[in-house]
C-alpha cells in the first residue's frame, strides 16, 4: 500500500511550492523497504524515524523543528489524484480565521462518504443494496467505520482513483460547497497552521509516555551492553524485548483526532470540508484487512 501512496503522492505534487517528511515510525520492514527505495530515487524526500511508536510525539518533534506556516498531514494510506493539493489550499485560504483545521471529501470517512454518494448520484444505489444502514455521518457510530460490505460497495466506486476523481469533480460543474462538520472527523488527510498547533500545546500525547522513551533508553541500554560490542549496534530480539517490556511498541489509538476536536469545541471553531476536492482513505475502520483481500489488488 505505501508504495502505491507515495507514487502518487510524487506523481502529483508540485515540489517547487512542497516538502515531504515522512514520519517512519517503528516502520515493517516491508515499509521501510519502500521508504528507502523511495529516498534514494527522489532524494529530497525528508525522513524522521524514531524508534517508538506514538504519532503524536513523532509529529510534534518534527513540527517543532520546521516551523512552517501551514502542514498537510496524511495517513499512509492516503492516496491522492492530480492538483490534489489546491483545494486543501483553497479550503484553508478561505476558512483560516475561524477553522481548527480542513479537510477534502474522502469516500472512506464517517462525515465524507454522504456527499461523496450524493455527488456521485450512487446514494439511490446504496439503499436499494443496504436498506437497513443507517445514512448519517458520524466518526465511528456509522456503518463506513466498520461494515465490510459498505466499504466494498463505496470502493468499488473509486477503484479507478483518477476517473473517480476527476467524475466527482466534474459533476459538480464548478459549483463546490465548504461543507462543516459538527462532529469528530476522522484526520486521516488534513490541512492546519502551526498556529493553532501552537495554541492547542501540541498534538495530544499519550499521558506518561516520556516515561515510556525513558523506559526503551534504559532497556535497550541494558540489552547492548548484554550483547557486547561486536553485536551493539544490531537491532535484534533482545532489544525487541527491552522496546516490548518499555511499552514503545504500542500508542494509544486516535490521540491526536481526540485532542484537536476537543480544541476545537473549546474554542468555537469550524472544521471546513470542501467538495472542492477529493483523496481516498483504504481504511478508517477496523475492515482494512478484508479490503486487502477485496479491493487492493483491483486499484489503479
Amino acid at each position: 500500500m505505501l508504495e502505491k501512496v507515495l507514487h502518487r503522492i510524487i506523481k502529483y505534487t508540485d515540489w517547487n511550492d512542497f516538502d515531504l517528511w515522512i514520519l517512519n515510525n517503528r516502520p515493517s520492514t516491508s515499509n521501510a523497504k519502500v521508504v528507502r527505495m523511495f529516498k534514494d530515487n527522489y532524494p529530497f524526500i525528508n525522513i524522521y524515524t524514531t524508534p517508538y511508536n506514538q504519532v503524536s510525539q513523532i509529529q510534534n518533534e518534527v513540527i517543532r523543528q520546521l516551523k512552517s506556516d501551514i502542514y498537510i498531514k496524511m495517513d499512509d494510506d492516503i492516496l491522492v489524484a492530480e492538483n490534489w493539493t489546491t483545494p486543501f489550499i483553497d479550503v484553508y485560504n478561505r476558512n483560516y480565521r475561524n477553522m481548527s483545521f480542513g479537510s477534502v471529501i474522502i469516500p472512506i470517512n464517517g462525515f465524507g462518504w454522504l456527499p461523496f454518494m450524493d455527488v456521485m448520484n450512487i446514494t439511490e444505489e446504496f439503499k436499494n443494496h443496504f436498506p437497513k444502514v443507517e445514512l448519517k455521518q458520524g466518526c465511528m457510530d456509522v456503518a463506513v467505520w466498520n461494515d465490510k460490505l459498505v466499504n466494498e460497495f463505496i470502493w468499488n466506486k473509486c477503484l479507478n482513483v483518477d476517473k473517480t476523481a476527476a467524475t466527482f469533480l466534474a459533476n459538480q460543474q464548478n459549483n463546490f460547497q465548504d461543507l462543516f462538520c459538527p462532529h469528530r472527523y476522522s484526520i486521516g488527510a488534513i490541512i492546519f497552521s502551526h498556529q493553532v498547533w501552537e495554541s492547542m500545546g501540541g498534538w495530544k500525547v499519550q499521558a506518561g509516555y516520556d516515561k515510556v522513551i525513558s523506559r526503551q533508553k534504559l532497556f535497550n541500554k541494558w540489552a547492548n551492553l548484554w550483547k557486547g560490542k561486536e553485536r551493539g549496534q544490531q537491532y535484534t530480539r533482545l532489544n525487541m524485548l527491552a522496546d516490548v517490556l518499555a511499552g514503545a511498541t504500542q500508542s494509544e489509538m486516535a490521540g491526536d483526532e481526540v485532542g484537536i476536536y476537543d480544541y476545537s469545541v473549546e474554542k468555537g471553531l469550524t472544521i471546513p470540508v470542501t467538495t472542492q476536492g477529493i483523496v481516498f482513505h483504504f481504511s478508517f475502520g477496523p475492515v482494512d484487512q478484508y479490503l486487502m483481500q477485496k479491493i487492493y489488488l483491483n486499484l489503479n
